[in-house]
């Protein structure tokens, strides 16, 4: 009786809609037990990690459990001593995990499927379109921008590597990631902005912004006289950037709601676009560059770093949720990537070929880091 007044503070109808799945109720069970890192779920559970990701959020923000970010870990455990108690006086510590196959017995089995059919509506093995391709991606930087995290799809995502020393591995300095520590949500697979020609007056756009980090490296390059525009079709990326440019003071940048296949940017208005780690998660990828082509000014430049493939993915992979939000199952082989950019009236310069990234964050996938300079004659 003592914990129904506590429940009537929070809003109660969230709180038990979140308790009301059995996979989040397995969640809570290892919780209630220990600390874990937000990828530990995905062998717990027998999620992939969107799916796991969508759940954390809801148990999150029905004020069940908390998060801190260790390095780029993200580490979740129950909210507080009274949530505890409830959850435990519930009986939810005493059921046993849902995931010990497809048949396992208890109260939480469910089909295996079934998250994936409510998210995409496609069952293991379907292809997905172009719109749900976008709305995996939507959803998976939603949820980083809301909890932190990285969108690696490798073993890394829970390895001992800090964000600064990460970032340092991508082409960052240490002071540029502390300065803009709350824009590094290390999702990207170079530092555009170290190799992009960027002068003082320029207008630079950057395809896919995320929290702004590589908007506010180009603004500090521009100046005062010049402007920088960030597109991304993430609203809780679009929120978070905004906020940082706020906090950091940046009146010469401006963030945009849009998608990067339909830029909203008027012709042959910016001098320099920069892109890290985004184009391969564009389903079509020649819109990319002919909108790229358009928005640009004669002589306009564009700087990319970006995950293309080396040989073919399997055909297993290539629908695989995880590896499209982690720049991988989206991603297209390097000739055709340089092929679309020189049909869209590019010319192209290959300025580094990081091959290495494959073992560090992709378990051997057969993918590089592409570092392109490409221009208007």
């Amino acid at each position: 009786m003592r914990i129904y007044p506590y429940i009537m503070l929070e809003n109660k109808v969230k709180f038990f809609k979140a308790l009301a799945d059995g996979t989040r109720l397995t969640i809570l069970s290892y919780l209630l037990e220990n600390t874990y890192c937000a990828c530990d779920f995905t062998p717990l559970t027998e999620k992939d990690q969107t799916t796991v990701s969508k759940h954390l959020k809801v148990l999150t923000e029905a004020g069940i459990l908390k998060y801190e970010k260790r390095g780029r870990n993200v580490i979740y455990s129950i909210r507080d001593d009274n949530t505890r108690a409830i959850l435990l006086l519930l009986g939810i510590g005493e059921v046993k995990p849902c995931c010990n196959g497809p048949n396992a017995s208890g109260a939480f089995s469910t089909d295996g499927d079934r998250d994936k059919e409510e998210f995409t509506g496609k069952r293991e093995g379907e292809t997905m379109d172009a719109d749900e391709k976008k709305a995996v991606i939507k959803m998976k930087y939603g949820e980083i921008a809301v909890t932190g995290g990285s969108c690696c799809a490798g073993s890394s995502c829970c390895g001992d590597s800090s964000s600064i020393e990460l970032s340092k591995s991508l082409g960052y300095t240490e002071d540029q990631v502390l300065a803009f520590q709350d824009a590094n949500m290390g999702l990207g697979c170079g530092n555009p902005t170290a190799f992009a020609e960027i002068k003082p007056g320029d207008v630079v756009l950057d395809l896919g912004s995320g929290a702004g980090f590589d908007c506010f490296l180009a603004a500090k390059k521009v100046g005062s006289s010049g402007k920088v525009i960030g597109i991304d079709m993430t609203p809780e990326m679009l929120e978070k950037a905004k906020r940082n440019a706020l906090k950091y003071g940046y009146s010469n940048v401006e963030f945009r709601f849009g998608d990067i296949e339909a830029l909203p940017v008027e012709d042959k208005s910016v001098n320099i676009i920069i892109s890290n780690c985004v184009i391969n998660l564009a389903p079509d990828k020649e819109k990319v560059f002919k909108e790229a082509f358009r928005v640009l000014k004669q002589g306009g430049r564009m700087y990319l770093s970006d995950m293309v493939l080396l040989d073919e993915l399997p055909e297993d992979l290539k629908d695989n949720k995880d590896l499209l939000a982690g720049c991988v199952a989206g991603a297209i082989l390097k000739e055709k990537y340089l092929r679309l950019l020189k049909a869209a009236g590019f010319s192209v310069e290959i300025l580094n070929e990081d091959t290495e990234i494959s073992e560090g964050q992709y378990g051997g996938l057969p993918v590089e880091s592409l570092k392109l300079k490409t221009w208007i004659n």
